[in-house]
């Protein structure tokens, strides 16, 4: 027995000196490159990051938790302030008064050194007042230059002569899923907050829908699982160069079910489908159009079906709404889609996403097979739920799905 004590004692000299060694490690040199690569995307792009809070009466029609549609309220006039006094404790539904104001809080970026500041436009939406907090705790009012509210843009001045930090605007026509992204902004009120992430996908359709039904639908929108919260939105979405690459916009989730918060599912605009109207939101333009539509319910085209319409691929429509601009067209029940724009169509989404891409009023070319002939049918895209010929006539409103996409603030 004595002769295995030299062993023990040598295992336990292993043990311990290949702890000390394990304890040692070191980062490799690509990862510090790494490492030393986000501490400088973060220093360089959080001064030019700020803190929106918003005032906005409350509206009539507003049944959502908080007293917002989709909002995110300042959560600071709700609690205990620094010094222990106490704000607007009760927001309870049942008390608000018509015109009863309240505050909401967002993201946004200085995208310019004399003050333009891009966000989403439901952070700032039907609000009174707009006030904006910097790294450095100083604060500006700024007034809402111009937006987009189908697209979920916005773009705000602040009220000063001062020369500000402002972001450096990518390409998202660049960006790949699998790429490492950082977002930035202030999730739940917690200022200057820097996550990271992947592109999880690239080009999808965001599909939401408004407290009156209305679908919210935005093309080519970037996924990642960089965590984004309410709060967050209007900030950047930045590549591994610092550059903003999208705006967060949205994340997804059982909301019925008390889902607040992220799960990895979080959506932000492509920066290049903003730098195509920020010439024109920074000059003043305030557009209110709404999402196309055409007026249509569709069916893939496959198997027996497809050889009962001898057609190879497309869409079928199985139903035309009598109000839809489709009607007025002259699409029917029946009808194949084949082509939308000169652009083959083999499946719904096809048709949804083209559709979504579009701009209210302007004129799309649907290639239908009916009869076993080829027909072209020349179709404006009307506001959803409106007929070109009847612009106030809308559709009843439609049930909201309790999964869905969430606008944050």
């Amino acid at each position: 027995m004595k002769s295995l004590k030299p062993l023990l004692f040598g295992a336990a000299v292993l043990l311990i000196s290949g702890y000390t060694a394990a304890a040692k490690v070191q980062a490799g040199n690509e990862v510090k490159a790494l490492q030393n690569n986000l501490r400088e995307i973060s220093k360089q792009a959080s001064p030019a990051v700020v803190y929106i809070t918003t005032e906005k009466k409350i509206k009539e029609d507003s049944n959502s938790i908080f007293p917002f549609e989709f909002g995110m309220p300042d959560f600071k006039k709700y609690f205990k302030n620094r010094n222990g006094e106490e704000e607007e404790q009760d927001h309870s539904r049942e008390k608000k008064n018509k015109g009863q104001r309240v505050g909401g809080i967002g993201s946004g970026m200085i995208i310019s050194g004399d003050g333009y500041i891009l966000t989403n436009y439901h952070v700032v939406e039907d609000a009174l007042t707009v006030k904006v907090t910097l790294t450095d705790d100083k604060k500006y009012e700024a007034e809402v230059k111009g937006y987009d509210a189908r697209h979920d843009i916005a773009v705000l001045k602040i009220k000063s002569n001062d020369t500000f930090p402002a972001v450096e605007l990518g390409d998202s026509d660049k960006v790949m899923v699998g790429d490492l992204v950082l977002a930035v902004g202030n999730p739940f009120g917690y200022e200057n907050t820097v996550t990271m992430g992947i592109v999880s996908a690239m080009g999808r359709l965001f599909d939401n829908m408004d407290i009156t039904g209305i679908p919210k639908r935005i093309p080519h929108v970037i996924q990642t699982d960089a965590p984004i919260n309410p709060g967050n939105s209007g900030g950047p979405l930045l590549n591994i160069e610092g550059e903003v690459i999208g705006v967060n916009m949205a994340i997804a989730g059982n909301f019925s079910m008390g889902s607040v918060g992220n799960i990895g599912l979080g959506f932000a605009i492509p920066i290049n489908d903003v730098k195509a109207k920020l010439k024109e939101l920074m000059a003043g333009r305030k557009n209110i159009d709404e999402t196309p539509w055409v007026g249509v319910r569709l069916q893939e085209v496959e198997g027996r079906l497809s050889k009962k319409l001898k057609v190879s691929a497309g869409v079928l429509i199985t139903e035309v709404d009598a109000k839809g601009p489709g009607k007025e067209a002259g699409l029917k029940s029946g009808d194949v889609i084949v082509k939308f724009n000169g652009k083959t169509v083999k499946a719904p989404k096809n048709i949804v996403e083209m559709v979504a891409a579009g701009e209210v009023g302007e004129t799309a070319v649907f290639t239908v097979v009916r009869d076993g002939k080829e027909l072209e049918i020349k179709i404006i895209l009307a506001p959803w739920g409106q007929n070109p010929q009847f612009p106030k006539e809308r559709l009843p409103e439609k049930k909201r799905r309790s999964i869905k996409r969430q606008v944050l603030p």
